[in-house]
């Protein structure tokens, strides 16, 4: 019965980092994502600014 429960308690934690491991890379995708979005903002900004001086 020991080994049993050494087996699930075992198996438990891979779970458990596996789903931790996952919300990682998700928050750095939409980190990413976010960092992306406010780039191409400031590009239209800068584009929207250099069309007005000319």
């Amino acid at each position: 019965m020991m080994m049993l429960e050494l087996m699930r308690l075992v198996q438990e934690n891979d779970e458990e980092r596996r789903l931790e491991l996952q919300a990682q890379r998700m928050g750095a995708r939409r980190l990413r994502a976010r960092r992306r979005e406010q780039r191409r903002t400031e590009e239209a900004l800068m584009e929207l600014a250099w069309s007005r001086l000319c």
